[in-house]
């Protein structure tokens, strides 16, 4: 059971009202198209809030985003593999509809088929639900041409996902790590999970989608953890802790994404708001979803390289006395990686829905300053957060995802 607020937390002097009232309008479609963690956060929100848009209508690739979110969620699968699945899942899909549009096929079937694919390989043990869910929408398509068109297109989606997963398996996401952790007090260390390895350690070194390495934005060295600047950045921390409003703590835990799809569903749901919203086609839902989470996934591999550069201690390994609203994630503090990913992902719908006036960032800002909220990072974390998202953000633009042709990684 979400453990979320009655609504979403306000945006504070970040988002004026104007776009408060547009995050109503966001939520609403939510509830119509949320993956399973967000339909629980939207169901919640009061029942004044405006309605769903009128082209909130799913596409394949819609509705296959929010199969993918369930599946997610029921297999529990971590934050980062969420924004993994959901990133070669929304490239597949968008690979497949670049080819259904070469060869004029259905966009449908290639989305389907595609999706199906992935999702197989991401969970096999949900095989037969899978190709189960992929059969009815076959059948539904009757007997005449509509449904050989359909399942021509389920084919192309079928080879497109297949070149996706033959990389997906070469990404380096699964390198393992032997240690050791550091002794020197000054660095985190896992004291408060002894028992678990650090979460991440080597993600640095996975393969970026757009960038060239993990370390193309690595963050320059923090403050020595005896300076005068390191100390007050603990007392900041310590301060909030000692003066933690319900605010403060509604927003810190709307933001923690502990499970339900995750931190990587939660921004699905939102990209997906944005794109019902407007009324956008096929093709194009695809390249953004598909934008979106690779651009989560290249921020989340440079966060962690920065994270075990630097090996930067939590708050709470520092002063004990602070007090968490939130649980500690068991990785180094500095940067955040709420920071980096959700900051990001806001940076990259800002551009493509510029009609919002900055919604996405100021979200992704009230998102990395949960975690100040919450207990868990220092400022420098954030900021420092925000510069990589900026830098990824733009390099993955500046890539793009083509739409005459096959995304391939840039990374090496």
């Amino acid at each position: 059971m979400s453990t979320r607020p009655n609504r979403v937390p306000r945006l504070q002097s970040i988002v004026d009202r104007k776009r408060a009232f547009v995050i109503g309008a966001i939520a609403a479609v939510l509830l119509a198209v949320g993956c399973a963690q967000q339909q629980q956060r939207a169901a919640t929100l009061d029942a004044s809030m405006p309605a769903a848009s009128p082209w909130a209508l799913p596409t394949s690739t819609m509705s296959w985003n929010e199969y993918a979110c369930d599946l997610i969620a029921r297999n529990q699968v971590g934050q980062f593999p969420a924004s993994r699945t959901l990133a070669y899942v929304n490239l597949a899909i968008n690979n497949a509809l670049v080819a259904a549009h070469q060869q004029r096929r259905k966009p449908d079937g290639a989305a389907a088929g595609a999706a199906a694919a992935s999702l197989i390989y991401f969970f096999p043990k949900d095989e037969q639900a899978i190709a189960g869910r992929l059969a009815g929408e076959t059948a539904a398509m009757g007997n005449d041409g509509k449904r050989s068109d359909f399942v021509a297109g389920v084919e192309l989606g079928r080879a497109a996902a297949a070149d996706v997963i033959a990389s997906a398996k070469g990404d380096r996401s699964d390198l393992a790590w032997s240690g050791p952790l550091p002794t020197d007090p000054a660095k985190w260390s896992s004291r408060a999970q002894p028992a678990r390895p650090p979460l991440g350690p080597r993600l640095g070194e996975m393969r970026p989608f757009f960038l060239i390495t993990g370390a193309d934005f690595r963050a320059p060295a923090p403050p020595g953890y005896d300076s005068p600047a390191f100390r007050a950045a603990v007392l900041e921390v310590r301060t909030v802790s000692d003066h933690r409003t319900n605010e403060q703590v509604r927003i810190a835990q709307y933001w923690e994404d502990l499970s339900g799809s995750f931190g990587a569903g939660h921004w699905n749901a939102v990209a997906r708001g944005a794109i019902s919203s407007h009324g956008l086609n096929e093709a194009d839902s695809a390249r953004i979803l598909a934008l979106v989470h690779m651009t989560d996934v290249d921020a989340t591999i440079a966060c962690h390289d920065s994270k075990y550069t630097y090996w930067v201690p939590r708050p709470t390994q520092v002063d004990p006395e602070i007090h968490l609203a939130i649980g500690v994630p068991n990785h180094p503090s500095y940067p955040s990686n709420h920071a980096c990913k959700s900051g990001a992902i806001g940076l990259v719908l800002d551009a493509q829905f510029p009609d919002q006036g900055g919604l996405y960032s100021a979200m992704a800002r009230q998102a990395g300053e949960s975690r100040l909220y919450g207990g868990i990072h220092y400022r420098i974390d954030l900021d420092e957060g925000f510069v990589i998202a900026r830098k990824v953000s733009a390099r993955a633009m500046e890539v793009g995802v083509p739409a005459d042709r096959a995304f391939v990684a840039v990374g090496h």
